[in-house]
């Protein structure tokens, strides 16, 4: 008499061909990874349970409470960086080679909404697949920060969360902006006009406060009409410098928040038949490699963005690990790049 032999026991592969989903597409969704869509775990979770798949003993031990994913999660928010941005681009290098040394991932995921939304983050704590996180674009009294301060999240941010949040922090020093300001006041620049950042960011406000000082401390006003709350980009520093050299009264100097506003004031002035630094000089901030080869050369503050992306990973490695290897608040002062976009002021 043929005895009936069990039917296999339903593998990963069984579920994932079911499911429609490639093997590693299933074990993420099952495993509740942060970056799969809800709608593909909750599809994969019924296929799983329909045949009767029971997961192995030790991806059950990597879920449990105590151990550690050896992962650290990056969160970029679409509506404020591009992946082609060059600071950015040296920044995540810099992330991602520091925890390739200690061992690490680097996990990333994009919200589509602002830097302000924490679902994100929400999501990567509920499912443990990260042990800290790297927070960029961080904002004043950022929610993000709030939301992981009060789970007991390791966390650290590019630029100061205001004065609420003790977590770690990269940023620039106080005074940051006055090499720059000192600068063109000694060429004698009087007029000099401000494109900003938006001020809702950490490093845009006391980047903003710090060319204010800068301004008052070489006795000159500030005018009002001439700082620009732009957004990060080449179109915004164009159009707001247009919109300055259109005036009777034009600036005789555009401070940049960074390289790509500093770009598109170039492109302005030469579109309007201004000379640069004949009729305009133009500065920028973090020298990312475009700046040296601009027409003319930026003249700009220099910021390492890699360096930056290294002191943050070893930052989140003490706060996970509880080691005190490096230091928790970092101001960074950034060195004066001088190229040819800057020259004496034009006499009126």
């Amino acid at each position: 008499m043929a005895v009936n032999e069990p039917s296999p026991r339903p593998t990963l592969r069984h579920v994932a061909k079911a499911a429609g989903l490639s093997v590693t597409q299933a074990s993420r969704a099952l495993n509740d990874h942060w970056d799969v869509a809800e709608t593909t775990k909750a599809h994969v979770r019924k296929v799983a349970s329909e045949l009767g798949y029971i997961p192995n003993l030790e991806a059950r031990r990597l879920k449990m409470p105590n151990s550690r994913a050896e992962a650290i999660g990056l969160v970029l928010p679409q509506a404020e960086l591009r992946f082609s941005d060059a600071f950015f681009a040296e920044l995540l290098s810099g992330i991602v080679e520091e925890a390739s040394r200690a061992g690490r991932e680097v996990r990333l995921t994009s919200s589509l909404g602002g830097a302000d939304d924490p679902e994100p983050y929400r999501q990567a704590v509920r499912s443990r697949q990260v042990d800290g996180f790297i927070l960029v674009r961080t904002l004043m009294e950022d929610p993000r920060a709030e939301l992981l301060a009060k789970m007991e999240v390791p966390f650290v941010t590019f630029g100061r969360d205001g004065d609420r949040c003790d977590a770690p922090f990269v940023d620039d020093a106080d005074d940051s902006m006055a090499a720059i300001v000192d600068h063109l006041v000694a060429l004698g620049h009087r007029r000099i006009a401000c494109l900003a950042e938006p001020r809702r960011f950490a490093k845009a406000w006391y980047r903003l406060r710090s060319f204010r000082q800068a301004m008052e401390a070489n006795d000159l006003p500030v005018d009002e009409e001439l700082i620009a709350e732009a957004d990060f980009h080449e179109d915004s520093g164009y159009r707001w410098t247009k919109g300055f050299l259109d005036r009777d009264d034009r600036p005789s100097a555009v401070v940049a928040f960074n390289d790509l506003l500093a770009f598109g004031a170039l492109t302005a002035a030469r579109d309007v038949g201004l000379r640069v630094p004949e009729d305009l000089s133009v500065t920028g901030f973090d020298d990312i490699p475009a700046a040296r080869h601009a027409s003319p050369g930026l003249t700009t503050l220099r910021q390492s963005a890699s360096e930056v992306g290294s002191m943050l990973c070893r930052q989140l490695f003490d706060v996970v690990d509880g080691t005190d290897t490096v230091e928790r608040h970092v101001l960074l002062r950034p060195e004066f790049v001088q190229r040819g976009s800057t020259g004496p002021a034009a006499s009126t």
